[in-house]
């Protein structure tokens, strides 16, 4: 590891509650706050923006980037349109292209905000491309972790002016820790954070990814329908992960719940997955999955009236492992 790694994850890991011995920057900040939100059931639905360190990025490829002026707030041209009320799990932006490196998108929605993550194989280096979507062009420093050195790096995605974020002005790139940011055509901001990518040309790279983002509310397949969820039931962390050499299983899905200040998990994996969530689980497998619900405090969830978890759980149809049979219509 390099001592610009090093730094890096010391400065990630000051901010993780509890971490992992495992060093997964990214994991481990959003496991440490999924615990500690499950913990106080302090959990707050809909963020608007991504925060945190890199929740949300991607990477590019493209011609050399020109110089060019810093970009001025741009004016909206048409507002975002609503997300879908009937999937827990919207994404604010996705992915049109990726590169090799890259294997899978995760999606997440809740309290550690709204992102879209290209991500590939590794255990401690896996490469990252996140990407996050502000309703205003946030401060240069936006995580108060490069001292003061910030400075901006024009440079061209698509047919917008934007530019990279850097402690050093001679190295767009920042050392391989690398944020891009444009302004988006209803008015938002978009940016990239990617590191351990291992491409020959990475600016090229990231500059081809940001030019292929759409950005706009776009509900994500899920694997389930739930019939007749409580009107209450209000979703507070969800999201999409493919982490195999983590998880033992190619993906999971996990929809965390607020309702009277308790927490109902459910969560959606082929089989040998576990179970997120606090309380004891109560599981089924069918059609090639194996669903789990976790309730901490059943009566005050209410879920006591509709036969406790496994009255819930009863409720959930699981459509089997073949994503092209999944739906946007969850419930």
């Amino acid at each position: 590891m390099t001592d610009h790694e090093l730094a890096t994850k010391l400065k990630e890991l000051a901010d993780v509650p509890a971490p992992p011995v495992r060093i997964d920057v990214e994991l481990a900040r959003r496991a440490g706050r999924r615990r500690r939100r499950l913990r106080t059931v302090a959990m707050v639905a809909g963020c608007a923006v991504v925060v945190a360190g890199g929740v949300v990025s991607a990477v590019s490829v493209f011609g050399p980037a020109e110089p060019a002026k810093l970009p001025g707030p741009a004016a909206a041209t048409h507002p975002p349109e609503p997300a879908p009320t009937d999937d827990p799990l919207v994404a604010k932006a996705v992915f049109g292209w990726l590169p090799d490196t890259i294997t899978g998108v995760e999606y997440g929605v809740g309290e550690h905000g709204d992102y879209t993550l290209g991500i590939g194989r590794g255990d401690t280096t896996r490469p990252m491309i996140w990407l996050a979507i502000y309703d205003r062009e946030p401060p240069l420093d936006r995580r108060h972790d490069m001292g003061g050195k910030a400075v901006s790096v024009p440079t061209r995605v698509g047919d917008r002016d934007g530019y990279w974020v850097t402690t050093d002005p001679a190295d767009p790139l920042n050392h391989g820790y690398t944020y891009l940011r444009w302004p988006t055509a209803d008015g938002r901001w978009a940016e990239l954070l990617a590191y351990y990518l291992d491409i020959p040309d990475l600016s090229q790279t990231l500059l081809r990814v940001a030019a292929n983002v759409t950005v706009e509310n776009r509900a994500v397949p899920l694997p389930l329908r739930i019939t007749g969820l409580p009107a209450n039931f209000r979703i507070a962390d969800g999201g999409l992960w493919r982490r195999p050499e983590q998880d033992g299983v190619p993906w999971r899905v996990v929809l965390a719940y607020s309702v009277n200040g308790a927490s109902v998990t459910i969560t959606v994996s082929p089989p040998g997955g576990k179970a997120d969530g606090i309380g004891e689980p109560v599981c089924t497998t069918k059609n090639g999955l194996t669903a789990c619900v976790k309730v901490d405090r059943p009566t005050a969830a209410g879920v006591d009236a509709i036969g406790g978890a496994q009255g819930l759980l009863d409720r959930i149809t699981l459509l089997g492992p073949d994503e092209r049979a999944w739906t946007t219509h969850v419930g």
